[in-house]
């Protein structure tokens, strides 16, 4: 009689929860990238590895919206990292993006909780800045050596933000503003920590292009301490896009880096990404950090690469990127330090989106 009276029980509860699972559209996805990368200098000698993310990072997640009437909907993403070569997954779990919001047609997207900045928003998704050889060595302080000159920098291209509210404007004429606060949470004080974001975008058929400020305050409860100030970052880019290939450029000018009075960098990218056939991709970039410090450790990386699509899915890569860092600078891609200025990876691998 327990039994019976459990499943009865286990049925209605069923019953009560389906017309919430019907009412949402809910979408599993994720990138699975593993290949071999052979760097010629890591920490002194040579290494060959198996490796996760060498093109994209591999990561799964879910994302959904319920259609609310009059044009309003519930949005929500959770996406988890993935190291595809062990079965690990980031810590925190769902580390990339963990947010919910609303949609509107009219009004725009309003999201809360951890996700990219709109700086990340205006120069990684609008322009596919990533596109430049090799995505985890670009020099936009995203994937850097612990140790190397540029650890120093960080101009948030690809830092999620902890408690954040963002909202984006619909589309006017190719249009958009973006625009984000995340609170500090410092005990004590209102703006320690808080970071502000605001930027516009436009996009058209041949064009995307954007400007963000992004500013980062001081965590100090009393306000910025002896040798710290006001993180603020200004970056402008955008790329041309004709017959399937894209090319483009960015420009981001950093004060006070991390916080860090005086800690001051400009880092230029351009990028190129073109289809030679149906199957065949290449793609270049080069990248140019220019130090601002009395170290004066500037960076320049050039990178390469080619995808042969296997489908709409699956794609075949081979990458090679070449570092130099001037005046004592350590060099360092995919948080693999060299044991001086100079580091060459190359990696190849497969990929599968889904």
């Amino acid at each position: 009689m327990k039994n019976i009276t459990a499943i009865a029980m286990a049925g209605l509860a069923a019953c009560a929860i389906t017309p919430a699972i019907a009412q949402s559209n809910i979408t599993l996805y994720g990138i699975i990238d593993t290949g071999v990368a052979r760097i010629d200098d890591a920490g002194g000698s040579g290494s060959t590895l198996l490796r996760s993310g060498n093109l994209l990072t591999s990561r799964f997640g879910f994302r959904g919206t319920e259609d609310l009437g009059d044009g309003l909907k519930a949005i929500f993403n959770l996406e988890a990292g993935l190291n595809s070569d062990t079965g690990a997954t980031s810590t925190p779990f769902f580390g990339r993006q963990s947010w919910v919001g609303l949609r509107s047609a009219s009004f725009g997207d309003l999201m809360a909780g951890r996700m990219l900045p709109s700086i990340s928003d205006v120069f990684i998704a609008s322009t596919q800045a990533p596109y430049l050889g090799n995505a985890t060595a670009a020099v936009d302080g995203a994937a850097t050596a612990a140790g190397s000159s540029l650890a120093r920098f960080n101009n948030m291209m690809g830092t999620r933000v902890d408690n954040a509210i963002k909202y984006q404007s619909p589309s006017l004429a190719g249009f958009k503003l973006h625009a984000m606060t995340a609170f500090g949470e410092v005990a004590g004080t209102a703006s320690a920590g808080r970071i502000l974001s605001l930027g516009g975008s436009y996009s058209s058929e041949h064009i995307e292009a954007g400007l963000v400020y992004h500013e980062r305050r001081c965590t100090d409860s009393g306000g910025c301490a002896v040798g710290k100030d006001k993180d603020k970052i200004l970056g402008l880019g955008g790329s041309y896009k004709l017959n399937g290939a894209r090319y483009g450029m960015v420009y981001t000018r950093q004060q006070n880096a991390l916080n860090v009075r005086g800690n001051d960098a400009d880092v230029f990218t351009t990028f190129a990404r073109v289809p030679l056939s149906t199957q065949w991709i290449v793609q270049a970039g080069f990248q140019y950090l220019n130090d601002k410090t009395a170290l004066n450790q500037d960076v320049r990386q050039y990178n390469l690469g080619a995808n042969y699509l296997l489908s709409k899915r699956t794609q075949l890569y081979a990458l090679y990127s070449h570092q130099s860092v001037k005046n004592g600078g350590k060099a360092g891609m995919y948080s693999v330090t060299s044991s001086d200025g100079k580091q060459n990876q190359f990696s190849a691998g497969i990929l599968h989106a889904f």
